[in-house]
Protein backbone atom coordinates (compact mmCIF):
# COMPACT_ATOMS: atom_id res chain seq x y z
CA UNK A 1 0.00 0.00 0.00
CA UNK A 2 1.21 3.52 -0.79
CA UNK A 3 1.72 6.28 1.75
CA UNK A 4 -1.14 8.53 0.68
CA UNK A 5 0.02 11.85 2.12
CA UNK A 6 3.66 11.33 1.25
CA UNK A 7 2.57 11.08 -2.40
CA UNK A 8 -0.14 13.73 -2.22
CA UNK A 9 2.28 16.64 -1.93
CA UNK A 10 3.72 15.83 -5.36
CA UNK A 11 0.41 16.86 -6.97
CA UNK A 12 -0.17 19.99 -4.88
CA UNK A 13 0.62 22.54 -7.60
CA UNK A 14 -1.96 20.87 -9.87
CA UNK A 15 -4.80 21.22 -7.37
CA UNK A 16 -7.35 24.00 -7.61
CA UNK A 17 -10.56 25.09 -5.87
CA UNK A 18 -12.49 23.46 -4.33
CA UNK A 19 -9.51 21.41 -3.08
CA UNK A 20 -7.51 24.54 -2.24
CA UNK A 21 -8.83 27.80 -0.77
CA UNK A 22 -9.02 30.88 -2.96
CA UNK A 23 -7.82 34.36 -2.02
CA UNK A 24 -11.46 35.26 -1.38
CA UNK A 25 -11.76 32.38 1.10
CA UNK A 26 -8.58 33.42 2.89
CA UNK A 27 -10.09 36.88 3.30
CA UNK A 28 -13.23 35.37 4.82
CA UNK A 29 -11.15 33.46 7.39
CA UNK A 30 -9.47 36.75 8.27
CA UNK A 31 -12.74 38.64 8.55
CA UNK A 32 -14.64 36.04 10.57
CA UNK A 33 -11.89 35.45 13.16
CA UNK A 34 -10.21 38.90 13.19
CA UNK A 35 -6.80 37.28 12.87
CA UNK A 36 -4.55 40.32 12.54
CA UNK A 37 -3.35 40.17 16.15
CA UNK A 38 -3.97 36.48 16.79
CA UNK A 39 -1.67 33.60 17.68
CA UNK A 40 -3.03 30.99 15.26
CA UNK A 41 -2.94 27.21 15.14
CA UNK A 42 -3.27 25.87 11.59
CA UNK A 43 -4.37 22.26 11.20
CA UNK A 44 -2.41 21.14 8.16
CA UNK A 45 0.08 23.11 6.10
CA UNK A 46 -2.21 24.85 3.58
CA UNK A 47 0.14 27.53 2.20
CA UNK A 48 -2.68 29.97 1.38
CA UNK A 49 -3.56 30.14 5.09
CA UNK A 50 0.04 30.48 6.28
CA UNK A 51 -0.12 34.28 5.80
CA UNK A 52 -2.74 34.74 8.52
CA UNK A 53 -2.30 35.83 12.12
CA UNK A 54 0.38 37.58 14.16
CA UNK A 55 2.04 34.22 14.69
CA UNK A 56 1.26 30.72 13.48
CA UNK A 57 2.03 27.13 14.38
CA UNK A 58 1.02 24.60 11.71
CA UNK A 59 0.66 20.92 12.63
CA UNK A 60 0.52 18.14 10.05
CA UNK A 61 0.88 14.38 10.48
CA UNK A 62 3.08 14.04 7.39
CA UNK A 63 6.65 15.28 7.47
CA UNK A 64 6.67 14.98 3.68
CA UNK A 65 3.66 17.29 3.36
CA UNK A 66 5.49 19.79 5.56
CA UNK A 67 8.67 19.66 3.48
CA UNK A 68 6.78 19.64 0.18
CA UNK A 69 3.93 22.10 0.73
CA UNK A 70 4.60 24.34 3.73
CA UNK A 71 5.37 27.97 2.92
CA UNK A 72 8.50 27.86 5.12
CA UNK A 73 9.34 28.75 8.70
CA UNK A 74 10.23 32.31 9.65
CA UNK A 75 10.24 34.44 12.78
CA UNK A 76 6.43 34.41 13.04
CA UNK A 77 5.45 30.99 11.74
CA UNK A 78 6.65 27.42 11.93
CA UNK A 79 5.39 23.92 11.16
CA UNK A 80 5.80 20.65 13.02
CA UNK A 81 4.67 17.06 12.68
CA UNK A 82 1.90 15.97 15.04
CA UNK A 83 -1.44 14.25 15.47
CA UNK A 84 -4.53 16.46 15.25
CA UNK A 85 -6.40 14.06 17.54
CA UNK A 86 -3.74 14.45 20.25
CA UNK A 87 -2.28 17.90 19.67
CA UNK A 88 1.20 18.43 21.15
CA UNK A 89 0.30 21.81 22.63
CA UNK A 90 -0.98 23.03 25.98
CA UNK A 91 -4.55 23.84 26.93
CA UNK A 92 -5.82 27.28 25.88
CA UNK A 93 -2.69 28.00 23.81
CA UNK A 94 -4.18 29.79 20.80
CA UNK A 95 -6.32 32.81 20.00
CA UNK A 96 -7.65 31.14 16.85
CA UNK A 97 -7.62 27.73 15.18
CA UNK A 98 -8.12 27.29 11.45
CA UNK A 99 -8.07 24.45 8.96
CA UNK A 100 -8.98 23.63 5.39
CA UNK A 101 -10.89 20.40 4.81
CA UNK A 102 -9.43 18.73 7.88
CA UNK A 103 -12.79 17.33 9.03
CA UNK A 104 -12.83 15.30 5.81
CA UNK A 105 -9.25 14.11 6.31
CA UNK A 106 -10.39 12.03 9.31
CA UNK A 107 -12.45 8.95 8.62
CA UNK A 108 -15.27 8.67 11.16
CA UNK A 109 -17.71 10.48 13.43
CA UNK A 110 -15.60 9.39 16.40
CA UNK A 111 -12.46 10.91 14.88
CA UNK A 112 -14.28 14.16 14.08
CA UNK A 113 -15.40 14.24 17.72
CA UNK A 114 -11.82 13.81 18.92
CA UNK A 115 -10.74 16.63 16.62
CA UNK A 116 -13.47 18.96 17.90
CA UNK A 117 -12.44 18.00 21.45
CA UNK A 118 -8.81 18.88 20.85
CA UNK A 119 -9.79 22.21 19.29
CA UNK A 120 -11.93 22.92 22.36
CA UNK A 121 -8.99 22.07 24.63
CA UNK A 122 -6.36 24.28 23.02
CA UNK A 123 -8.54 27.27 22.03
CA UNK A 124 -8.49 30.18 24.46
CA UNK A 125 -11.82 31.03 26.15
CA UNK A 126 -13.88 33.54 24.22
CA UNK A 127 -12.04 32.91 20.94
CA UNK A 128 -13.08 31.25 17.69
CA UNK A 129 -12.11 28.45 15.32
CA UNK A 130 -13.01 28.10 11.65
CA UNK A 131 -12.69 25.11 9.34
CA UNK A 132 -13.64 25.04 5.69
CA UNK A 133 -15.69 21.87 5.33
CA UNK A 134 -16.47 19.55 2.43
CA UNK A 135 -20.10 18.64 3.06
CA UNK A 136 -22.01 16.15 0.93
CA UNK A 137 -25.58 17.08 -0.01
CA UNK A 138 -28.51 15.64 1.92
CA UNK A 139 -29.60 13.81 -1.23
CA UNK A 140 -26.75 11.99 -2.91
CA UNK A 141 -25.90 12.78 -6.51
CA UNK A 142 -26.64 10.12 -9.09
CA UNK A 143 -23.43 8.88 -10.70
CA UNK A 144 -24.98 8.78 -14.16
CA UNK A 145 -26.10 12.34 -13.61
CA UNK A 146 -22.55 13.35 -12.68
CA UNK A 147 -21.26 11.74 -15.88
CA UNK A 148 -23.84 13.51 -18.02
CA UNK A 149 -23.27 16.87 -16.33
CA UNK A 150 -19.53 16.57 -16.87
CA UNK A 151 -19.77 15.70 -20.55
CA UNK A 152 -22.25 18.55 -21.05
CA UNK A 153 -19.71 21.03 -19.66
CA UNK A 154 -21.50 21.58 -16.37
CA UNK A 155 -18.57 20.75 -14.06
CA UNK A 156 -16.01 23.54 -13.88
CA UNK A 157 -12.81 21.59 -13.24
CA UNK A 158 -11.53 18.11 -12.54
CA UNK A 159 -11.27 18.66 -8.80
CA UNK A 160 -14.94 19.59 -8.57
CA UNK A 161 -15.71 16.38 -10.44
CA UNK A 162 -13.53 14.37 -8.05
CA UNK A 163 -15.38 15.75 -5.03
CA UNK A 164 -18.78 15.13 -6.66
CA UNK A 165 -17.82 11.49 -7.23
CA UNK A 166 -16.38 11.16 -3.72
CA UNK A 167 -19.54 12.52 -2.11
CA UNK A 168 -21.75 10.28 -4.25
CA UNK A 169 -19.73 7.24 -3.11
CA UNK A 170 -19.80 8.18 0.59
CA UNK A 171 -21.49 5.74 2.95
CA UNK A 172 -24.87 6.98 4.21
CA UNK A 173 -24.17 6.42 7.90
CA UNK A 174 -22.84 8.41 10.85
CA UNK A 175 -19.22 8.05 9.74
CA UNK A 176 -19.94 9.21 6.16
CA UNK A 177 -16.65 7.74 5.00
CA UNK A 178 -15.31 6.59 1.67
CA UNK A 179 -12.20 4.68 0.64
CA UNK A 180 -10.14 6.83 -1.72
CA UNK A 181 -9.49 3.79 -3.88
CA UNK A 182 -13.26 3.59 -4.44
CA UNK A 183 -13.27 7.20 -5.65
CA UNK A 184 -10.66 6.38 -8.27
CA UNK A 185 -12.35 3.12 -9.28
CA UNK A 186 -15.68 4.91 -9.76
CA UNK A 187 -14.04 7.64 -11.82
CA UNK A 188 -12.37 5.03 -14.04
CA UNK A 189 -15.70 3.26 -14.52
CA UNK A 190 -17.49 6.46 -15.51
CA UNK A 191 -14.73 7.86 -17.71
CA UNK A 192 -12.85 4.95 -19.20
CA UNK A 193 -10.93 7.07 -21.72
CA UNK A 194 -9.18 9.95 -20.01
CA UNK A 195 -8.05 11.50 -23.28
CA UNK A 196 -11.66 11.72 -24.44
CA UNK A 197 -12.58 13.37 -21.12
CA UNK A 198 -9.73 15.88 -21.55
CA UNK A 199 -10.86 16.67 -25.08
CA UNK A 200 -14.51 17.12 -24.08
CA UNK A 201 -13.78 19.31 -21.05
CA UNK A 202 -10.54 21.10 -21.88
CA UNK A 203 -8.98 19.79 -18.67
CA UNK A 204 -5.31 18.89 -18.74
CA UNK A 205 -4.23 15.27 -18.51
CA UNK A 206 -1.94 16.29 -15.66
CA UNK A 207 -4.93 17.52 -13.66
CA UNK A 208 -7.01 14.42 -14.45
CA UNK A 209 -4.16 12.10 -13.53
CA UNK A 210 -3.95 13.53 -10.00
CA UNK A 211 -6.61 10.96 -9.15
CA UNK A 212 -3.91 8.30 -9.38
CA UNK A 213 -2.55 9.40 -6.00
CA UNK A 214 -5.43 7.28 -4.64
CA UNK A 215 -4.12 4.09 -6.23
CA UNK A 216 -3.03 1.61 -3.56
CA UNK A 217 -3.88 3.98 -0.70
CA UNK A 218 -5.62 2.75 2.45
CA UNK A 219 -6.78 6.28 3.31
CA UNK A 220 -10.45 6.98 3.91
CA UNK A 221 -12.04 10.41 3.80
CA UNK A 222 -15.32 11.47 5.35
CA UNK A 223 -17.96 13.72 3.81
CA UNK A 224 -20.65 14.30 6.42
CA UNK A 225 -23.63 16.48 5.58
CA UNK A 226 -23.55 20.06 6.81
CA UNK A 227 -26.34 19.30 9.29
CA UNK A 228 -24.29 16.44 10.74
CA UNK A 229 -21.20 18.62 11.09
CA UNK A 230 -23.17 21.38 12.81
CA UNK A 231 -24.66 18.84 15.25
CA UNK A 232 -21.21 17.42 15.98
CA UNK A 233 -19.77 20.89 16.57
CA UNK A 234 -22.70 21.76 18.84
CA UNK A 235 -21.72 18.89 21.12
CA UNK A 236 -18.46 20.74 21.91
CA UNK A 237 -19.25 24.43 21.42
CA UNK A 238 -22.08 26.75 22.46
CA UNK A 239 -21.76 28.97 19.39
CA UNK A 240 -21.70 27.48 15.90
CA UNK A 241 -22.40 29.25 12.64
CA UNK A 242 -22.03 28.52 8.93
CA UNK A 243 -20.45 31.13 6.66
CA UNK A 244 -20.24 30.95 2.84
CA UNK A 245 -16.62 30.63 1.75
CA UNK A 246 -16.75 32.46 -1.55
CA UNK A 247 -17.52 31.86 -5.21
CA UNK A 248 -15.63 29.02 -6.88
CA UNK A 249 -16.53 25.56 -8.21
CA UNK A 250 -18.65 23.62 -5.67
CA UNK A 251 -18.35 26.44 -3.10
CA UNK A 252 -21.93 25.76 -1.98
CA UNK A 253 -20.69 22.49 -0.46
CA UNK A 254 -17.60 24.05 1.13
CA UNK A 255 -18.65 26.68 3.69
CA UNK A 256 -16.71 27.75 6.75
CA UNK A 257 -17.86 26.14 9.97
CA UNK A 258 -17.13 28.79 12.62
CA UNK A 259 -17.41 27.89 16.29
CA UNK A 260 -16.48 29.09 19.76
CA UNK A 261 -17.38 29.03 23.49
CA UNK A 262 -16.15 25.53 24.22
CA UNK A 263 -18.20 23.30 26.53
CA UNK A 264 -15.41 22.18 28.84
Amino acid sequence: MTNHWDNYHRHWRLLDAPLRPTAETVGIFERELDLGNADVLLLGVTPELAVLGKSMLAIDQSATMISGVWAGDNVSRRAMAGNWLDLPVARASFDAIIGDGCLSAVDSKAARGLLFGEIARVLQPGRWAAIRVFARPETADDLCGIEALTLAGGVENFHALKWRIAMACTADDCDSSVDVQAIRATFDRLFQDREVLAARTGWSMASINTIDVYAGSETRYSFATLAMLVDEANAWFDQVRVVPSGSYPLAERCPLLVFGSAKL
